[in-house]
């Protein structure tokens, strides 16, 4: 399974102001906003897409000719990606009288307060990485079709039963949370100082769907390859809490926050089958 993080971040929403995804961390490392002094970020490193495994493990039983009923266990872990790193333009002197100078999507638009926020921020890394995980019972009914002796098709539809998060977590300097607005403008007026750590996990489980076709050939007595499509739509809205105020600060947020958990996925299975020699 392959798990898209890029997108996650918006725009003056929650993961509004501190969360750069692939994309945005490559296009700040090319862009020129910041003049003379450079682009507003470097060294920029993308770990690529979560790189998962998904296992499974399941009993059949055929009954009435060509209907049979099965009941599986579904294991989905990160194997690889997922970790992102960048470094803020460490020009603390030239960027503090630079209005254009963005700290987490916050404009410091004061020399003085630019000044206070680059003292914190230039030079420092950030770091997030993502992490994703699920385990699924899946049940289905179906037909199979014998097509010879050897080979057979089949098909089926079920009910998932499934548990799954998805979760970040994110450390680097205190400064890219701003807070305080004490005077007439829209820019913060005070920085926190020192590191922060978060991490947010979204958690969901409940009942879904899920179909299947495929097809099976016997290579050796009573020992079966097949080759199936199989699909399962489960997802919920979750919530995850925040551990520190410069946490809320940095993800724009309350002490608890909403997001959705997309645990749907269509995959190609491949895999062996052995019937046991035991009627029912």
């Amino acid at each position: 399974m392959t798990a898209l993080k890029d997108g996650e971040e918006g725009s003056g929403t929650v993961f509004g102001d501190a969360i750069l995804s692939d994309q945005g961390i490559s296009s700040a490392q090319n862009i020129n906003a910041m003049g003379a002094l450079g682009t507003p970020i470097t060294g920029g490193s993308e770990g690529g897409q979560m790189q998962g495994l998904n296992t499974a493990f399941r009993v059949r039983y055929d009954f009435l000719g060509y209907l049979f009923a099965r009941i599986g266990f579904v294991y989905d872990y990160q194997m690889s990606g997922g970790e992102q790193s960048y470094t803020i333009l460490n020009n603390a002197t030239a960027a503090a009288t630079n209005p254009l100078f963005v700290a987490a999507n916050k404009y410091y638009g004061d020399a003085a307060e630019a000044a206070a926020a680059i003292a914190e921020l230039a030079g420092k890394t950030v770091n997030q990485t993502w992490t994703y995980g699920y385990w699924a019972i899946p049940v289905t009914i179906g037909i199979n079709v014998p097509v010879t002796d050897k080979f057979n098709v089949y098909a089926g539809i079920g009910l998932t039963y499934y548990s799954g998060f998805w979760q970040l977590e994110m450390d680097g300097p205190a400064a890219i949370a701003s807070q305080g607005y004490t005077d007439a403008d829209s820019d913060p007026d005070t920085v926190y100082t020192g590191s922060f750590k978060e991490s947010c996990k979204f958690e969901a489980a409940g009942i879904g769907f899920n179909w299947t076709i495929g097809a099976s050939a016997e290579v050796y007595a009573a020992t079966s390859i097949f080759v199936e499509l199989d699909a399962t739509t489960a997802g919920d809205m979750a919530n995850a809490r925040l551990k520190s105020s410069t946490g809320q600060a940095a993800l724009n947020s309350t002490t608890k926050i909403y997001y959705p958990v997309n645990l749907s996925n269509m995959l190609v299975r491949f895999g062996a089958s052995y019937r046991l020699p035991v009627a029912i």
